[in-house]
């Protein structure tokens, strides 16, 4: 709720519903009616860009306050975008609505009758003492000169009126436009100028919640312009919006020739372009490039011109017809040198279709995107160049294969990456050069088991040893061998691993292959981990520390996803934690977002195990709501999203769960058949379906060998519980010293679980408290009947459902991120206080912001209180 008060009239509560950060000029309008209806009318003025929202703020002001048509006099009337402005139009719009004297006024066509007649009905009765009159001029940008004098002579006499007048407008108007020099008069406590800046990124990225949609991305392609942000959204992804396209160009077709061509010349350069080069590329003049400031679709600083807003370059561009787009990327080409940015040239090379021009500069480009770490537009570039790879040296096609193939391959483009990787390997078969050959196969390895074809990659990475072994000892033996290593680790050839690791390590230190070390020692110190060698941790740790001592970041991030994993497994999930974190921040800032995915992957189950469902699904949305990643990327999201929804007792765990065994069984990698099918379980059980949960660990008895050491014990955990025959067994166990284990470690769930399973009243009933606690319903159910089972009559059944949030609807973590909100830390700070990513972080923030009904960050605190929550930081 947004509370607006004055210490001498009432107090108003309305709902800020359809708007964000809006919530201060939505006071200010109820605040200056009030100041009306006590004596003294008032005008407001409401500027802002197309599409910042000055209508919708006018229409939730009516909607929320002026609710009774009997109570409430609203007149409304109109500026159109016309060729020549209708006279008086939006006083002949409210004419039509009331007839009568001011009807009769608009018939004579005589300025003063009309001022006198629209000043009586602003004095006019209509609804009881304290409602004044409310009149709307909307876009008067497109208003004629009677109509602007119109608005003087009332403001003149705003002091003898029971009236609010609101006037919009948009803020891109020429120096000479008419408007300007009325509000130059227009001064006075009577009057109220308002300005609607663009959103925030935290607004859009509210709005853009559970979209889908990258919230950075959509605020800087629209500027934070509502309207824009909006349609977007509303289009799902189906590209520009028939709106936006549509008031673009309608404003874009009063420009005359010469503008036009400098406004077409703009949108091919970009959204930032100097004058000179504008002028240049178009064919204009200066004169030109004004024109099209004045239109308000683009702005000048100093020497630079630049679009209002993306999506208005885009909408311009995209109605280029070919020949034209392609005639003015040359001519951008041309007018370019070779002092100007390589990036910008490939990119006018591309569009140009230059065969000449691209092969020179997109490959140098793409080398130079990849150097800092930008692989989306290196892989844009590298395929570009490829659209032309006839024109290529089969030297310089090879390259170019090779470069696009890893660089898809940080991106998570798995099936990109491995075509590509094919190509290049037969460019290399036909060379007959078996050294070059086994050492793009080991590379060639590792990616077909990102794309969930791990026996193919199997063989690949043997016959890359094959004919290294047969070269004799050297570095890239020593590679092929860690490579090998790696597979056999992560397809659950755990002693094969650690052999081939250890021939690795050996050759390696041989002949000081410092990028073959952290990898050798990264398979055999995971392999040792899930064999139940937690000592092979310092294994991982010296691999780690030496992938970033040698720059090898790629490899820094991949090995400390298994070293996270080594500390859970360890049962120090907190410290997990924080090596993931670490960890997402390098993948982050490098852009290597598939080994951020897989981080995200590893991570869930120890926040699983903290009991922080929320952060666990908000990894794995993040997941879930990427296109076309490595299958087990998704899958794995959907997983923890089941899981959580099951232990909840909340909808849809049927459906992500199946989606996610169709992805995980079909890889056929018991490391990921184990997870999906405990899930299915897991759900089965708490559903209570103990067949299907029973046929579930049944399936997992034929992985037993190749399952590391925590997923046999998960799994004859399940079975014991369950009745399945399992080849190895728990052994008999102390619930208590079990769950003492977990909750020592912040593992409530974990110890509950446990618990719910003894035969002691007091277990039964401590779990049951801390499943009621942490949301468990279904969990809770089954201890609750296990209890009545042994005769308990008092078993509390936990709030109702309606009762169990708070009143904002916060979850825990939220009340949290609320709390250092309202204590003044930033996202960045919350993250690292948290030890959360900081896109979980962006998160939680949109969420709370949301959920309390605010825009911006600094009203956390005082909302929150109004919620009736208690936030300490």
């Amino acid at each position: 709720m947004l509370t607006v008060a004055r210490a001498d009239g009432p107090l108003y509560r309305f709902e800020v519903v359809g708007l964000l950060e809006r919530g201060e000029q939505l006071a200010t309008l109820v605040d200056r009616y009030e100041q009306a209806a006590a004596g003294g009318g008032r005008l407001v003025v409401v500027a802002g860009e197309a599409g910042s929202g000055k209508t919708a703020l006018v229409d939730e002001f009516r909607a929320l306050h002026l609710t009774d048509p009997r109570r409430h006099r609203v007149l409304v009337g109109r500026c159109d975008d016309l060729f020549a402005a209708r006279p008086l139009g939006p006083v002949a719009d409210i004419a039509r609505a009331t007839g009568g004297r001011l009807a009769e006024a608009i018939a004579t066509g005589d300025r003063t009758t009309v001022f006198d007649a629209f000043l009586g009905e602003l004095a006019a009765p209509g609804g009881p003492a304290d409602a004044p009159v409310v009149v709307v001029l909307e876009d008067l940008q497109w208003a004629d000169e009677a109509t602007l004098d119109l608005v003087r002579f009332v403001a003149r006499r705003l002091d003898a009126l029971r009236a609010l007048v609101i006037a919009t407008h948009r803020d891109d108007l020429a120096a000479d436009h008419p408007l300007r020099r009325a509000w130059g008069s227009l001064v006075g406590p009577h009057v109220t100028r308002l300005t609607l800046p663009p959103l925030t990124r935290a607004a859009v990225a509210t709005l853009a919640a559970d979209s889908g949609v990258d919230a950075r991305s959509l605020h800087d392609r629209t500027a934070g312009n509502p309207f824009f942000v909006v349609e977007i959204l509303a289009e799902e992804h189906a590209g520009l919006p028939a709106t936006v396209r549509d008031m673009v160009l309608a404003r874009a077709a009063h420009l005359g020739g010469p503008a036009r061509d400098c406004l077409d010349a703009a949108a091919v350069l970009g959204r930032h372009a100097t004058v000179d080069l504008v002028v240049g590329v178009g064919d204009g003049d200066p004169a030109a490039v004004d024109e099209c400031v004045a239109a308000g679709l683009v702005v000048t600083d100093g020497d630079m011109v630049q679009f209002r807003h993306d999506l208005t370059r885009e909408t311009i561009e995209d109605a280029l017809t070919p020949l034209r787009r392609r005639q003015l990327h040359r001519r951008a080409l041309d007018a370019l040198t070779d002092d100007d940015d390589l990036v910008q040239r490939a990119h006018h090379a591309l569009a140009s279709g230059d065969r000449d021009a691209i092969v020179d500069l997109a490959i140098r480009a793409g080398d130079a995107c990849v150097a800092v770490g930008a692989h989306q537009q290196a892989a844009a570039l590298y395929g570009g160049a490829l659209a032309h790879e006839d024109a290529l040296e089969p030297a310089e096609r090879l390259r170019t294969l090779q470069a696009y193939a890893q660089t898809c391959m940080h991106l998570d483009r798995t099936t990109d990456a491995v075509t590509a990787g094919d190509r290049a390997r037969a460019l290399l078969v036909g060379a007959g050069d078996p050294a070059r050959l086994a050492e793009w196969e080991t590379w060639l390895g590792g990616i077909y088991w990102s794309a969930d074809r791990g026996d193919e990659a199997l063989v690949i990475a043997a016959a890359a040893v094959e004919k290294l072994e047969a070269l004799g000892p050297s570095p890239a033996l020593a590679k092929a061998l860690a490579e090998l290593a790696s597979q056999h680790m992560v397809m659950g050839f755990f002693a094969q691993a650690i052999d081939e690791g250890h021939r690795a390590l050996e050759l390696a230190e041989e002949f000081g292959a410092d990028d073959a070390a952290p990898r050798a020692l990264n398979a055999i110190g995971m392999a040792r981990v899930c064999l139940g060698d937690l000592d092979g941790a310092s294994a991982l740790e010296d691999g780690v520390d030496r992938a970033k001592r040698a720059g090898m970041v790629r490899e820094a991030c991949s090995m400390s996803s298994n070293l996270g994993e080594a500390n859970r497994l360890a049962g120090e999930p907190a410290r997990a934690l924080e090596v993931f974190a670490d960890a997402l921040a390098l993948a982050e800032e490098h852009e290597l977002l598939y080994r951020r995915n897989c981080l995200l992957v590893s991570r869930t189950p120890s926040l699983l195990l903290l009991d922080r469902w929320d952060d666990a699904v908000a990894d794995a949305n993040v997941l879930v709501g990427q296109s076309g990643i490595a299958a087990h990327h998704r899958g794995l999201g959907l997983v923890a999203l089941g899981t959580v929804r099951a232990r909840r007792g909340d909808p849809g765990v049927t459906e992500v769960l199946d989606e996610a065994f169709a992805l995980l069984d079909g890889i056929g990698d018991p490391q990921y058949v184990h997870p999906v099918r405990v899930a299915r379980a897991e759900a089965a059980w708490l559903a209570g379906d103990v067949a299907a949960a029973r046929a579930e660990i049944e399936a997992i008895v034929p992985l037993v060998d190749r399952l590391d050491v925590e997923c046999v014990q998960i799994a004859a955990r399940w079975a014991r519980r369950l009745g399945v025959s399992f080849p190895t067994s728990e052994g008999d166990v102390d619930p208590r010293d079990v769950a003492d284990h977990w909750l020592a470690r912040g593992c409530m769930y974990e110890a509950a679980d446990v618990l719910g399973d003894s035969g002691d009243e007091a277990d039964l009933r401590e779990a049951h408290e801390m499943l009621l606690q942490l949301g468990a319903r279904p969990r809770a159910q089954l201890v609750a009947r296990r209890l009545r089972e042994l005769g308990v009559k008092d078993v509390p059944r936990g709030p109702r459902p309606s009762t169990r949030a708070n009143a904002a609807g916060l979850t825990a973590r939220e009340v949290e991120v609320a709390s250092l909100l309202a204590g003044g830390l930033t996202n960045t700070e919350i993250a690292d206080r948290l030890v959360l990513s900081a896109k979980t972080v962006d998160h939680h923030v949109s969420s709370v912001l949301s959920k309390l009904g605010v825009s911006s960050r600094r009203d956390v605190g005082r909302a929150a209180v109004r919620a009736g929550l208690s936030l300490s930081a």
